[in-house]
């Protein structure tokens, strides 16, 4: 999978809604003055200040008519001098004394969500939507913090929400931004590509949306799109390692063993703990016979091993995955079982065994073309292997549409 760490982890902060904090009319000469603390306060956070208005905020009455907002800036303040515990506070007295204003719960959420509190974050954020579905951000914040809590299906649902009533008039690209997240980490890959087209049609050239295509692209075995795309990608973004490792799977399934030579050394060197990236190198280069090449690569695999306890261990690992998987497959769990298979993979890339068995759940599932990709994944490494080729042969035909060969699929199989 794509390495898109840190893209949903966006870091909130509460500062922008500074500015929303309710300004009531003042109905004395003290409630003016507290007004205008309020307001000097809200400049300095605006500023970058943050200090500054929390002394200022120290000054304002905390009984009168402004108390809520008076508590929730002091919030805004704490949030974002990093101070969890007092911020939530705050947050707490602004929504005692104002218990149905939206903005209130907006800014705790969003200060909540910068601490990484992400549970409490939602549940303040689905309570001011609750109040106030209307208030501007809040629906595509909410989104975002969804997201980065990886509930990404839910995540999908607010942003198709908020473009459904976005004005025509105003930029959606952050909108349809995380909505192509949204669907990548879901591995909705069909909506992956149209999402993040959708974002290169609204805004510059964007290397991470063609990264993601072209991994929609190769996961649904649509080689010669996804080599164009991944070439852009890495043009444009050279250090993004796997797309230097997808490019090295391509050139290597379509027997360019030079160019699958580059990518994945150029992966190599930018994730030299990948296991995976490591044993295709070994396979090339023992299958061409090189003598210098084949014995480092054969030692940085070993070294791998040995920094995870030990190839039996790593072994071990795998075949528990494994064989927990079957048996998720029999209760009829196939999203669970795939995870574990495709765990297995990772934890053991030299047995070829969890592959095919995730490619067999994919195929069982309807989705043909990403176990064909799989598939001929394991060819590249064992081009005789029997029972991929089986499965295979039984792939291509239900992505043909002959669905009632399926019963032609072998079990998945176990490991010792």
């Amino acid at each position: 999978m794509l390495a898109m760490a840190g893209l949903i982890g966006q870091t909130f902060s509460p500062a922008s809604l500074a500015q929303r904090q309710s300004k009531v009319p003042p109905a004395s000469t003290a409630s003016s003055d507290t007004t205008m603390l309020l307001d000097q306060a809200k400049k300095l956070v605006h500023d970058g200040d943050p200090q500054s208005a929390l002394s200022i905020l120290e000054q304002a009455d905390v009984h009168g008519p402004h108390a809520s907002d008076i508590h929730a800036m002091k919030g805004i303040c704490l949030a974002l001098l990093s101070k969890p515990i007092e911020s939530a506070a705050e947050f707490e007295q602004a929504i005692r004394l104002r218990p149905n204003y939206a903005p209130n719960y907006f800014s705790s959420g969003l200060a909540y969500a910068s601490f990484n509190n992400l549970d409490r974050a939602i549940e303040r954020l689905s309570v001011a939507l609750k109040l106030d579905p209307s208030l501007p951000e809040l629906r595509y914040n909410y989104a975002l913090v969804l997201a980065r809590a990886q509930k990404y299906a839910e995540s999908e649902k607010e942003v198709s929400l908020e473009l459904e009533k976005k004005d025509p008039t105003e930029s959606a690209l952050d909108l349809w931004r995380l909505k192509a997240r949204d669907a990548y980490y879901q591995k909705k890959w069909q909506d992956t590509i149209d999402a993040y087209r959708k974002t290169l049609n609204l805004g510059p050239e964007w290397p991470e949306a063609y990264a993601a295509i072209g991994e929609a692209l190769f996961s649904l075995n649509r080689p010669e799109e996804s080599m164009a795309t991944l070439e852009k990608a890495a043009s444009l973004d050279p250090e993004n390692e796997i797309t230097h490792a997808l490019l090295g799977k391509l050139y290597q399934d379509s027997g360019k063993q030079d160019k699958a030579i580059t990518e994945l050394e150029t992966a190599h060197r930018l994730m030299p703990s990948d296991r995976e990236v490591t044993y295709r190198l070994y396979r090339i280069y023992s299958l061409k016979g090189d003598s210098i090449n084949a014995p480092r690569l054969q030692k940085d695999l070993e070294d791998l091993l040995a920094s995870t306890h030990a190839e039996a261990d790593s072994e071990t690992k795998a075949m528990v995955l494994n064989n927990s998987g079957i048996e998720l497959e029999k209760k009829g769990d196939l999203a669970g079982a795939l995870e574990h298979y495709d765990e297995a993979a990772k934890t053991d890339v030299s047995n070829l065994v969890f592959q095919r068995n995730a490619a067999l759940v994919l195929c069982k599932t309807g989705r043909a073309e990403e176990a064909i990709r799989r598939l001929r994944d394991i060819l590249t490494l064992d081009a005789d292997d029997a029972v991929t080729l089986q499965i295979l042969a039984v792939a291509n035909e239900v992505a043909a549409g002959n669905l009632g060969v399926k019963k032609n699929l072998p079990s998945p199989q176990t490991s010792h």
